[in-house]
């Protein structure tokens, strides 16, 4: 679908207006001067910047709202949940619990799990459906890039370093684009919600030492390239699979329709 300089500016005010108001504004309201474990207030943080997307969805784009639910495909579902498990697995698998009990991997869980939540209601829920009407691959690819540039803000506000933090962008990117696809294909966004949350999910366990050095020292370019290849690879063929064509022609039948 060709956009012209009138859709050129809705994508803008979609893209910096949904992050003023979600991703900026929500940090002004002071959560963390709330009398309750810092792992409360990250919560009511999150769950909050959730409320937010639910509401611009439903005023916004509320043709997305079935995917918030389980989906209809039940093959795709669990072929997807497979791909998960399988990108996903071996960092799980080498995760160091020894010293962790049974209620912090459980409390490490949910926290990861509320990342994941929070960013991609946001990112493949409210970007990915404002921008669906300009195309399944116009939407996956804008929300995935604005997503990985989103993590920039790293620089100043989470103390990486410039290079780390431009390598976890552009992986971040890719991420998106197979959280994106995965949730096309599977009809639910419960599955690229997941991944996320598995995925952060290890570095719960990682001492402060150990998070610091990490995120303060240089790229990994090789690792950023693999991602890049092997997510990029899989949303490809996942959202071909999707029948792509069909859903373009029904987003167009909508659009005239309305």
């Amino acid at each position: 679908m060709k956009l012209h300089r009138k859709d050129w500016f809705r994508v803008f005010l979609i893209l910096v207006g949904g992050t003023v108001v979600n991703t900026w504004g929500i940090t002004w309201i002071p959560f963390d001067k709330l009398s309750v474990s810092h792992f409360w207030w990250i919560i009511i943080a999150r769950s909050a910047s959730v409320l937010v997307s639910l509401i611009a969805i439903r005023i916004f784009c509320p043709a997305v709202l079935p995917r918030f639910g389980f989906g209809n495909k039940p093959k795709q579902f669990l072929i997807s949940l497979g791909i998960v498990l399988f990108l996903m697995g071996p960092a799980l698998l080498h995760t160091n619990y020894r010293h962790a009990g049974i209620a912090q991997i459980f409390e490490s869980f949910v926290f990861a799990l509320f990342i994941g939540i929070d960013e991609d209601f946001f990112s493949r829920g409210f970007m990915f459906g404002a921008l669906e009407r300009y195309g399944i691959w116009f939407a996956a690819i804008a929300s995935s890039v604005h997503f990985g540039l989103l993590h920039l803000g790293n620089i100043v506000f989470g103390g990486q370093s410039a290079a780390y933090t431009i390598a976890q962008s552009v992986s971040a990117g890719a991420f998106g684009l197979l959280a994106a696809a995965l949730m096309i294909y599977s009809g639910s966004i419960w599955v690229p919600i997941l991944m996320h949350g598995l995925c952060d999910f290890p570095m719960q366990f990682d001492t402060g030492a150990q998070y610091t050095k990490m995120v303060t020292g240089g790229a990994d370019w090789i690792a950023v390239g693999g991602d890049l290849v092997i997510y990029s690879g899989i949303a490809w063929v996942l959202i071909t699979w999707a029948n792509v064509e069909k859903r373009e022609r029904l987003i167009r039948r909508w659009q005239l329709a309305s």
